[in-house]
């Protein structure tokens, strides 16, 4: 299998999008998940999150809740 020789706009929109979503070097995403909000709240601070409600992104897909925290290292 061979690479195409021209960049595609989807790859040039991939690279754009993973470089304005990536967190700073010294920083690391945590994610958790859970059946509704409180849930995914609770495995937050299950997993050690201080402030549970300092989240950086959220999202429900398909009913599962996802909270991530970018967190220094």
């Amino acid at each position: 299998m061979s690479t195409a020789p021209v960049k595609s706009l989807i790859d040039e929109q991939l690279e754009e999008l993973s470089a304005s979503t990536s967190p700073a070097s010294d920083r690391v995403l945590m994610v958790f998940k859970g059946r509704d909000w409180q849930d995914a709240l609770r495995a937050a601070e299950q997993g050690f999150i201080e402030n549970v409600h300092a989240w950086s992104q959220r999202a429900c897909l398909c009913g599962e809740w996802t909270v991530t925290y970018e967190v220094k290292l």
